[in-house]
C-alpha cells in the first residue's frame, strides 16, 4: 500500500493533476485506490461506460480497438507513469478501446462518482486541471433538459458572430441617421420645434442600437444546435420574447449525409457555413445554419456515426466469442436475466377534478409500452365551446318565453326539450370527434387515426419506429404558457411525415419517441445477434462433421 505522500508524488507526474496545489492534492489523494491485474486480463472494454481513470505504476497494457468495418487493432501500448481514462473521468463517455494487460501490472485508479463529489465539493480544483482542449470544450457544455440517460453533447454551437454582427448594421445605421440629423435639428435653438425633435431624435438614436443589440443578442443565444453521441439537435425559440420555439433532432442511425455549403466570401474569410445533414424524411435535411468550423463539426458527426458502427461490430463479435466459447471449449454460457428495454415514464398529470377524468379520456394514456396521446383540453374547450353557448343561450331563451303572457307552457318546454335533445347531440358528436383522433407509439410501430364519430371516415397512417428520420416539436408562446404545442415526426415510410397538433407537453413525447426508437434498436440488434448465433452454429456444426473420422468399416466391408 502506498502512502500518502507517495500518491501525491504519483499525482504530480501525471499531466491532467500537475496543476493541482499541493493542498489540493491532499484532498484528492483519499480518492486514489490500487489495484493489481494478472497478465491477460481485460481492464476496461470499448463501448462500455468509462467509471474510472487508471495509472500505471508497473507493468504493461495495450490498447485495442475494433473499427466500423469489423477490423481489429492495437492503438498503443502504455507503461509504467502512464494514464488512460480522462473522458471517462470527466465527461462519463464510452471507452473508445479495449485495454487489457500484457504482463502483470499495478495500477491506481480513481471512481467518477467520487471525483465529482470532490469537484461539487472544491470547484477551485476543476479549474486547475490541465484537461485536453476537447475535454475542457465539452466540460463547458450545459445539460440540457431533453437529454437521455447516456446521452452526452458532443458538440454545442450558435451561430457564428458574424452573423450577429451583420444583423445590427442596419440599426446602427439607422441609429447614425438619427443622431446626425438630431445633432443638425438641435443646433438650430431659435426654433424651439426643432430644437425639441432633435433632441427627441439623438435620444432615440442612442437608445434605439442598445435595444436592438440586446433583442438580437438573446434571439442568437437562443438559436443553437447539438450534436450528441445519439442525435443532432436544432433548437431555435423565435424572438427575444420567445414568442415560438421548434425543436428538430434526427437520430445518427437515420443520417445519410453530411455536406458543406460554403455561403459567400464572408464565409470563406471568417470560416463559417451551413451543414447539410441529409436523412431520409420527408423534409430531407437538418441544416445547421451559419455555424463556425463546418468541417470539425462534419468530421464529429461522422466520427460519432463510426463509434455507433464500431459497437455494433463489438457486440458481433461478443456474440461469435460466446458461442465458440459453448461450442468448442464446452463452457456453459452464464444465464443472465435480461431486461426488457426501458422507458422514461412522463406523469399524466390529470386535473384536480376526478370527475372530468372519469367523464372524458385522458391526454396521455399508457399500456405496457404503448402509449396513446390526444389533444390537448384547450382543444376540448374550443370543440365543445359552441354546445355549451348554445345550452345557455337556449336556456335565457326558455326563461324569457315563459315570461310571455299568452305562451303555452307545454310548447315551451317541448321546444325547449326538442332543442337541448338537439344541442346535447351536438356536445356529444364534438367531445367523441376530440377524443377519436390521437397519436399513437407501440412497441414497433407509430400510429396517427383521424376518425369521425360513429365510423363515419377514418384516416389511419403507420410507419415503422425505424423509418422514422426526423421528431420535431414547435410550441407557441400560448403553448408555452398551457404546455401543448404540434409534433412532427418525419419517416422514410411511404406514409410520409405524422403531423399531429395540440398534444399536451411535446417536450415530453418527443422524448418518449426517441426512447421507443432507441428500443426498437436494441431489439433488432438482439435479434439480429440471436440470428446470427443460430447460423454460426449451424456453420459450426458442419464443420465438426467434417472434421470427424470416418466411421468405422462395416462388418460386411470387411468380410471375404
Amino acid at each position: 500500500m502506498l502512502t500518502q505522500e507517495e500518491i501525491i508524488h504519483i499525482l504530480q507526474g501525471i499531466r491532467l493533476f500537475s496543476g493541482l496545489s499541493r493542498p489540493q492534492l491532499r484532498r484528492l489523494a483519499p480518492l486514489v485506490k490500487e489495484t493489481t491485474y494478472p497478465p491477460g486480463q481485460t481492464i476496461c472494454v470499448q463501448g462500455e461506460p468509462g467509471q474510472q481513470y487508471y495509472i500505471i505504476l508497473k507493468g504493461t497494457v495495450r490498447a485495442t480497438r475494433v473499427d466500423p468495418e469489423g477490423r481489429f487493432a492495437e492503438v498503443k501500448r502504455l507503461r509504467s507513469g502512464e494514464a488512460f481514462g480522462e473522458t471517462s473521468l470527466l465527461l462519463g463517455d464510452v471507452r473508445d478501446a479495449t485495454v487489457e494487460t500484457v504482463e502483470e501490472s499495478h495500477l491506481l485508479f480513481i471512481d467518477k462518482e467520487d471525483f465529482d463529489q470532490l469537484l461539487a465539493a472544491d470547484p477551485s480544483i476543476e479549474r486547475a486541471l490541465r484537461m485536453r482542449d476537447d475535454v475542457a470544450e465539452r466540460r463547458r457544455y450545459p445539460r440540457f433538459s431533453w437529454l437521455e440517460p447516456g446521452e452526452i453533447p458532443v458538440k454545442v454551437l450558435h451561430r457564428h458572430p458574424f452573423t450577429l454582427a451583420d444583423r445590427l448594421i442596419l440599426p446602427i445605421s439607422i441609429s447614425l441617421l438619427f443622431l446626425v440629423v438630431g445633432g443638425l435639428l438641435s443646433l438650430i435653438p431659435e426654433r424651439e420645434a426643432a430644437f425639441r425633435v432633435g433632441g427627441l431624435l439623438l435620444v432615440f438614436g442612442a437608445i434605439f442600437p442598445l435595444l436592438s443589440a440586446l433583442y438580437f443578442s438573446i434571439d442568437w443565444l437562443n438559436d443553437i444546435y447539438v450534436l450528441t453521441n445519439r442525435r443532432v439537435v436544432h433548437r431555435e425559440r423565435v424572438g427575444a420574447l420567445l414568442i415560438r420555439e421548434n425543436f428538430s433532432a434526427a437520430p445518427l442511425q437515420a443520417i445519410q449525409n453530411v455536406q458543406i455549403l460554403q455561403v459567400g466570401p464572408m464565409g470563406r474569410l471568417f470560416r463559417f457555413g451551413d451543414l447539410l445533414i441529409e436523412t431520409a424524411g420527408a423534409a430531407g435535411q437538418v441544416v445547421f445554419r451559419d455555424i463556425p468550423d463546418p468541417w470539425a463539426v462534419q468530421q464529429a458527426v461522422l466520427e460519432q456515426q463510426a463509434r455507433l458502427r464500431s459497437l455494433a461490430r463489438i457486440q458481433q463479435r461478443e456474440t461469435i466469442r460466446r458461442v465458440v466459447r459453448r461450442h468448442f471449449l464446452f463452457e456453459g454460457e452464464e444465464a443472465k436475466a435480461r431486461e426488457g428495454p426501458s422507458f422514461p415514464r412522463y406523469p399524466e398529470r390529470p386535473g384536480c377534478l376526478w370527475v372530468l377524468r372519469s367523464l372524458f379520456l385522458p391526454s396521455w394514456e399508457r399500456e405496457g409500452v404503448t402509449v396513446t396521446w390526444r389533444r390537448h383540453w384547450i382543444t376540448l374547450l374550443g370543440a365543445i365551446g359552441m354546445p355549451s353557448v348554445g345550452v345557455i343561450l337556449l336556456s335565457l331563451i326558455t326563461v324569457w318565453m315563459a315570461r310571455i303572457p299568452g305562451v303555452p307552457m307545454r310548447i315551451v318546454v317541448f321546444l325547449y326539450a326538442l332543442s337541448m335533445f338537439a344541442v346535447i347531440l351536438w356536445f356529444l358528436w364534438r367531445l367523441e370527434d376530440w377524443q377519436n383522433d390521437f397519436l399513437q407509439v407501440t412497441a414497433t410501430r407509430i400510429v396517427q387515426v383521424d376518425r369521425l364519430p360513429l365510423f363515419l371516415r377514418e384516416f389511419r397512417r403507420e410507419a415503422s419506429l425505424e423509418q422514422i428520420t426526423n421528431v420535431r416539436f414547435e410550441q407557441g408562446i400560448l403553448g408555452k404558457i398551457f404546455r401543448y404545442g404540434d409534433i412532427v415526426v418525419e419517416t422514410a415510410a411511404p406514409a410520409g411525415t405524422f403531423h399531429f397538433q395540440y398534444v399536451s407537453r411535446p417536450q415530453d413525447v418527443q422524448r418518449e419517441i426517441f426512447a421507443h426508437i432507441e428500443a426498437a434498436r436494441q431489439r433488432r440488434q438482439e435479434e439480429e445477434a440471436r440470428q446470427r448465433r443460430v447460423e454460426m452454429l449451424d456453420w459450426l456444426a458442419a464443420y465438426d462433421e467434417l472434421r470427424q473420422p470416418a466411421s468405422s468399416t462395416s462388418p460386411q466391408e470387411g468380410s471375404t
